[in-house]
């Protein structure tokens, strides 16, 4: 403890040199005190004795610096010393300080922002206790890919029958109409039972959570549950506890669901989460009797914690054996749609995946490319300031062989370089954190649903620790460049060479253009994977959607009246929409193209193969895609009808059961057939109605303007007895969303004051948040290019500008022999060009390596394209030529005999 307690002191002692000095003189001064009492009690007198005192010491200095020794932490002292001289030479030269400081800030604030992305996305766990035993379960088909739901049989019986899982749970998702005073609020709804919140390990920070009992009341298992239903209770988010209803006490009363008084039984804890899709109101799940036997309808998703000590490999092992005997186990029959091994063209099996993999989806690549890219834009920086240093310190290679003839190390000269950079890359630090926060926070503003978990993106501890590391190391990264000079402590040469930059070490000219042509390698690299990816959103925004969006409006509503009635209503809400000025057709539409969720429902058809009496063989097939759609839909999207007709409005009587197919499903289902008067149903069981096929409509992008079309067939709502309670409203007009809002508004309030408009927006926004991802990349790739390609800019003009001031007089002595002015300023322009080419020969190379990072991110383009090599090149040069043309042309007007006269 005595030790502890003296280190303590030493370091206080020496991080206050001022108190530390005081305390040293002061031991001083009784040390020769003491030394001139010894001396007169030896006879001295005063006078003698304090001259023996002061000889016995020492000179003071010598004195002070021994107890220096004795008593600081000497290598704490020299860093004092040396942070000390860094900040007076930084001082000393204001432009070179603010400029580096500017460029680290902004190289180590864009690392320091996407690295808070890579944090908060990929590398922090989920907000629930032990994440890593949660797992995403899904089906899957035969030759038609994930199916992702489960029917509510297969559900039970999973729950029933696993061993690897201690709780398994379903859910769903939707969006519910909520009145909060007297606005309506459209709110995100998720629909769980009890043990899906028992496996995710939720704990109320007010009230209580669903009970088995309330969720496993026979309630419609729809994503948005009708009123009426039994259990008409609530959970509310935090978040929408304190925006909604102000945080007054809520738990125990009751609020408006869809139209459905609901008691609020709880209010979850902060930033509760169900698969990123940032609930803000839980309502039970529940399912009724013909759900629990009907095997074809999918809408359960599952999610499912595995026990302790059990790995996700022996869960897959289990799940695979629980495949080849499914039937058995549930005493079924495998002609019953029940789980059995996948074969070329049958099967069907349950697959599992780690919830945060899940949530991740394939966002994680994107990320991991902003963040090399970000990465080389630091990289540059340290090449460009490394420059700059290698410049800074060939002006004061005067000072530095004094220093070294008065005894300082190479070493010792080399830590002052990287005192220097340190001091400079930590201020930068601190500054690139300010700039990587607004930088954050205004990305997310600005793409709040591009990547997922961006709720969770901040500057947090582990986001501090990297931008230190980041900075510590830039600094010791481009503090070391100074050392690359070997004649730097040599004072007789020095001395010799003083006024005449001609003599000076080659090897430093070596390293500076080294430098440069790396600046540039990077910048080639960077400006073309930026352009790859700049090609891919126009190729994106190109694609033919199968209909026409231009003069589109959508906005979505939702309403929760009985069936009949609400049938009526939206026939009421379109006929008033379409009697609005500038409005030329409306419609609504169930799933909005051209990005929507895919069905996949096993559907039932007509065969080719016929059976006795002309009637030909039923047959399964998984459909991607059904849509709900009202009267003049076609029309009103511009979709063609390839083969028979559309929807009238003849077609919604009560004995009318008529359906259109998109060109890929009947090429599917009938190849070489063609599909009018042909009929299929949607599974399963007879008390699903078979539909005629009226017509084959054009085919259109539903799952994402860059995934193949799907097989889809459209249905008519208004034939339709319980048609969806959310539809979307499309309207082809002349005006913009904005002098149409209010007008809707009141057209809506009208039909239902309780309705809000939610979405209401053109169909180019739409097309715009369809391709959100790709736009960002591009975007915020782009600018970290731009960034490279300005730095490089930079970094070629200093060190060309730096070669023309040290051939001053060699240029002045060959123009005075008869130079002439062109041949002159073709001489710096070669020196700089080739040191540009070079780079862009090793830029190309690292390109095309480095593509393989961003090639499925890529769309309509090959990694390496010729077209956007030869554009980044022709950028490149262009850059370059005006970096080099500067110094150039200044080096081209020079006078002879002023320079010969000074120098």
């Amino acid at each position: 403890m005595r030790d502890l307690r003296e280190w303590i002191h030493r370091l206080l002692a020496t991080l206050r040199p001022d108190r530390r000095d005081l305390d040293l003189q002061e031991e001083l001064r009784l040390h020769m005190e003491l030394a001139a009492d010894d001396a007169r009690r030896q006879g001295e007198n005063p006078r003698d004795a304090a001259r023996l005192a002061r000889m016995k010491v020492g000179g003071a200095s010598q004195a002070m610096d021994a107890l220096r020794d004795q008593r600081g932490l000497l290598w704490l002292d020299d860093l004092a010393r040396d942070a000390s001289h860094a900040l007076r030479a930084l001082r000393r030269s204001p432009g070179f300080t603010l400029i580096t400081l500017l460029t680290l800030a902004l190289g180590i604030g864009a690392n320091t922002a996407i690295f808070s992305i890579v944090n908060g996305v990929i590398l922090r766990p989920l907000g629930y206790p032990k994440p890593e035993q949660l797992m995403y379960l899904t089906t899957r088909w035969a030759n038609d890919g994930p199916g992702d739901w489960f029917a509510a049989p297969e559900y039970l019986e999973f729950r029933e029958i696993n061993r690897s899982f201690s709780a398994v749970g379903a859910y769903g998702a939707g969006e519910v109409n909520l009145m909060a005073g007297d606005r309506p609020w459209r709110v995100r709804a998720a629909v769980v039972d009890a043990p899906l919140l028992g496996a995710l390990g939720i704990k109320p920070s007010q009230g209580r959570l669903f009970t088995d009992s309330e969720t496993e009341q026979v309630t419609p298992a729809q994503p948005v549950p009708v009123p009426g239903s039994p259990s008409a209770i609530v959970i509310l988010s935090y978040e929408l506890w304190q925006s909604a209803l102000g945080g007054r006490p809520i738990v125990g009363q009751t609020v408006d669901v869809n139209g459905e008084r609901r008691e609020v039984i709880g209010i979850m804890p902060p930033g509760a989460d169900l698969m990123d899709q940032r609930p803000e109101i839980w309502l039970p799940l529940g399912l009724d009797e013909a759900d629990r036997r009907d095997r074809g309808s999918h809408s359960l998703y599952l999610i499912g914690r595995l026990k302790d000590g059990v790995t996700a490999q022996s869960a897959q092992s289990e799940l695979d054996a629980l495949m080849q005997n499914w039937s058995e186990r549930v005493g079924l029959s495998p002609k019953d749609h029940v789980f059995r091994p996948l074969t070329k063209d049958a099967g069907h099996v349950i697959a599992m995946k780690g919830l945060q993999e899940r949530i991740l989806g394939d966002a994680g690549r994107s990320i991991w490319v902003l963040q090399v890219g970000v990465g080389l834009v630091l990289l540059i920086v340290c090449a460009n300031l490394a420059n700059l240093l290698l410049a800074r310190a060939e002006a004061r290679r005067h000072e530095l062989a004094m220093r070294a003839a008065l005894g300082a190390s190479r070493g010792r000269l080399l830590r002052q370089f990287i005192t220097e950079g340190v001091l400079l890359s930590f201020s930068g630090g601190l500054l690139g954190l300010w700039i990587a926060a607004l930088g954050v926070e205004a990305l997310i503003h600005a793409y709040p649903t591009s990547l997922p978990r961006t709720n969770e993106v901040t500057i947090d501890v582990p986001v501090l620790l990297f931008a230190f590391t980041v900075s510590m190391l830039t600094g010791v990264l481009f503090g070391l460049a100074p050392a690359s000079r070997r004649r730097v402590t040599d004072l007789v040469t020095t001395l010799k060479e003083a006024g005449d930059r001609r003599t000076g070490s080659t090897s430093r000219h070596h390293v500076r253009r080294a430098l440069v042509i790396a600046e540039v390698a990077l910048a080639v690299m960077l400006v073309i994977g930026a352009g790859l990816l700049v090609r891919t959103v126009y190729n994106l925004a190109s694609v033919d959607a199968g209909f026409e969006p231009s003069r589109l409006v959508t906005f979505l509503t939702t309403l929760p009246q009985p069936s009949a009635a609400r049938k009526q209503m939206y026939q009421r809400l379109l006929d008033d929409l379409r009697a609005i000025p500038g409005v030329q057709a409306a419609t609504a539409v169930w799933g909005l193209p051209p990005d929507r969720p895919a069905n996949f429902n096993n559907t039932e058809y007509d065969g080719d193969t016929p059976l006795s009496g002309g009637r030909e063989r039923p047959q399964y097939q998984i459909v991607d895609y059904d849509q709900f759609v009202m009267s003049d839909y076609f029309e009103t999207m511009g979709i063609p009808i390839v083969d028979g007709r559309g929807f009238q409005r003849t077609d919604a009587g009560p004995d009318t059961t008529v359906v259109v197919v998109n060109e890929t499903l009947a090429k599917r289902f009938w190849p070489g057939l063609n599909p009018i008067g042909r009929r299929l149903r949607r599974c399963c069981g007879d008390r699903m109605p078979w539909l005629t096929v009226i017509g084959m409509a054009r085919d259109v992008k539903q799952g994402g303007v860059d995934h193949d079309v799907g097989t889809e067939y459209y249905i008519f709502a208004e034939q339709q007895r319980n048609p969806p309670q959310t539809m979307n409203l499309v309207l082809r007009t002349t005006l913009p969303p904005a002098a149409l809002s209010q007008t809707i508004e009141r057209v809506v309030r009208n039909v239902d004051p309780t309705v809000p408009i939610v979405r209401l927006r053109d169909m180019d926004t739409v097309f715009a948040d369809s391709i959100r991802r790709p736009r960002l990349l591009a975007q915020l790739l782009g600018m970290f290019a731009g960034l490279a390609l300005l730095l490089a800019a930079i970094g070629t003009y200093g060190v060309v500008s730096y070669m023309v001031t040290e051939r001053r007089r060699e240029i002045g002595i060959r123009m005075a022999l008869g130079a002439g002015r062109s041949r002159v300023l073709a001489q710096v322009m070669k020196q700089g060009l080739t040191l540009t080419s070079i780079g862009v020969v090793v830029g190309v190379t690292g390109a095309v390596w480095l593509n393989w990072l961003i090639a499925s991110l890529l769309f309509g383009v090959e990694p390496t394209d010729e077209a956007t090599m030869v554009a980044v090149i022709a950028t490149i040069t262009i850059v370059a030529t005006i970096a080099c043309g500067l110094p150039a042309f200044r080096a081209s007007r020079l006078d002879p005999n002023v320079v010969l006269r000074t120098n």
